[in-house]
């Protein structure tokens, strides 16, 4: 797991040489730590978070095929672990017509 980590962050990142993929053992599960250069937290992370979703996800079915449990986080500029929410939030409502957009419209419609 941690090979297949490090292969995805080095195509991703502008530093590769900076990555570093921590191991630790946490009850029942393998937690892998995630540190780069500070300026390719962004790359990781991704829009929204899609990136991070990305690679927990390949490395989910690499889990499940060898039968583990894990944990991905990503450390902060200072090493300390940071968990990525990578669930979908709730988006915000669309907005409603207004009465001002729909006068334009039934305007447009006349002849």
């Amino acid at each position: 797991m941690k090979d297949l980590l490090e292969l995805i962050l080095k195509n991703i990142v502008t530093n590769p040489e900076e990555i570093e993929v921590i191991v630790s053992q946490e009850e029942d599960r393998e937690v892998y730590t995630i540190k780069v250069n500070p300026e390719d937290m962004g790359r990781v992370i991704g829009k929204s978070g899609k990136v991070i979703k990305a690679i927990r996800s390949l490395a989910h079915v690499v889990a499940i095929r060898q039968n583990k449990r894990f944990r991905i986080n990503l450390a902060d500029e200072v090493g300390q672990d940071q968990s990525v929410e990578t669930e979908n939030s709730a988006e915000a409502p669309a907005p409603e017509k207004t009465e001002e957009v729909a006068d334009i419209i039934d305007l447009s419609t006349e002849e």
